[in-house]
Parts: structure tokens; sequence; C-alpha cells
């Protein structure tokens, strides 16, 4: 069960990530949301609904209902507390394990852990609802057979097929159970912002003497005052 957040936690955005990591690795989708909401409110509620674009009110409810959140609210709050999902595989799932360091082709692309989450996760780096359920609506039609496929996930076959259509938001539980069932788990990452340079002649790409060089073209010769 995951703990109750309090604003003292989140000294850093790393205690944020620690703890909502903590409720994604119980694979329990109602543990899940509370963590979210109890991060939203540590966070501060109206902080969080102007980033986030969601209505203040609508925030308060959304993790503590009883169908819980839309993936649409899931990913926009997660955005607004500067962070991404990823999948990573189950430690305990049973399915056949393939190494990330070599990619995967063919039917094995939509059927392993490796290769689900490496058509994944670049739509979920996006944070783009569209781009998600595109990639997840790929994923489902390429398995063998559908129909088998979602009663092995206790879901019917048209509302699994409509949840990912168009731009219809699923429920944050579907995504959840979609992705145990190939193997997977949610987690967040926290998006590291680049430090913009002070000098506005510097560049990673530019060694000390291609410093000089470009600072001595912009050098500008003053005129000599005759006495």
């Amino acid at each position: 069960m995951a703990k109750t957040a309090h604003r003292s936690q989140y000294a850093s955005t790393a205690q944020l990530e620690k703890f909502l990591n903590q409720a994604f690795q119980t694979t329990d989708g109602r543990q899940v949301c509370l963590a979210l909401g109890e991060a939203v409110r540590a966070q501060n509620v109206t902080t969080i609904a102007n980033a986030s674009g969601i209505e203040r009110a609508h925030l308060y409810g959304a993790f503590v209902s009883e169908r819980g959140p839309r993936l649409s609210t899931v990913t926009k709050v997660i955005t607004a507390l500067r962070m991404r999902l990823v999948t990573v595989q189950s430690p305990t799932s049973a399915i056949e394990r393939y190494s990330p360091e070599y990619p995967v082709h063919g039917h094995l692309r939509y059927r392993t852990p490796a290769g689900v989450a490496e058509l994944l996760n670049p739509a979920l780096e996006t944070s783009d609802l569209r781009a998600i359920c595109s990639t997840f609506g790929e994923i489902i039609r390429a398995q063998e057979n559908v129909a088998e496929f979602a009663r092995r996930i206790q879901i019917g076959r048209t509302r699994l097929y409509r949840s990912f259509m168009g731009d219809r938001s699923p429920e944050f539980t579907t995504v959840l159970t979609i992705l145990q069932a190939f193997g997977l788990q949610l987690r967040v990452k926290r998006v590291c912002k680049r430090k913009a340079s002070l000098d506005p002649y510097s560049s990673p790409r530019l060694g000390k003497s291609a410093e000089m060089v470009l600072l001595q073209q912009l050098s500008v010769e003053m005129p000599r005052v005759e006495a």
C-alpha cells in the first residue's frame, strides 16, 4: 500500500518520483490513483490545475472516483509534475525476457515485453494522447487473436477497440490492465531540463581553440585617433 504523501516529502522531484513509483510497483490501480491524488494535493492543487489545464474541482475527484481517471487526466497531471510515463518489464512477469539492447522485429515486436515497450515508450515520452492511443491501437490490432486477447484481459473486444479510437481517452485502469497482460508496468521518470548557457558564444561542440577563433572573428578593431 502506498504511503501517504506530505508536502515535506517533496523537497525535490526525486522524492516525488520515488513516492509515485512505489505505488506503480504495486500494480494496484486504486493505489496508483490514490498516490497521484496525494501528489497533486501535496504539490498544490491550484498550481497543478493551472499547469495541466484541468479544472480544480475535477482534479479533486478524478483520483478518488469509483472508475478512476482517464488516461488524458493522468498524462496531463504527470506532465504538470515535471515527469513523464515510461513502461518497464514487471519483475514478476512469467513472460520470456528479451534484452533491451537489441531491437525486436517481426511479430515479437507486438507480443513481447521488450517489443511492446519499444513501441510505447517513444509515444509516452511525447505525453501526446493521440500518439499514445494510436500506438496502443496498433499493438492491439496486431495481436494474432484479438477476441482471445480481449477475453484474457476481461475487456469486451468492441470496448477495447473503441477505447483507443480517434480522440477518445481510455480509462487509466484499462491501460494498466493491457500493460499487465504484456508483462509490463508503468513508472514515472523526471524530465531534466537542459541548462541554458550564459555565454552566447559558447557551444559544447566547440573546443577552446575554436572558441578563441570565434572570439577573434567577433572582435572589432577600434580606429586610431590622430593627435
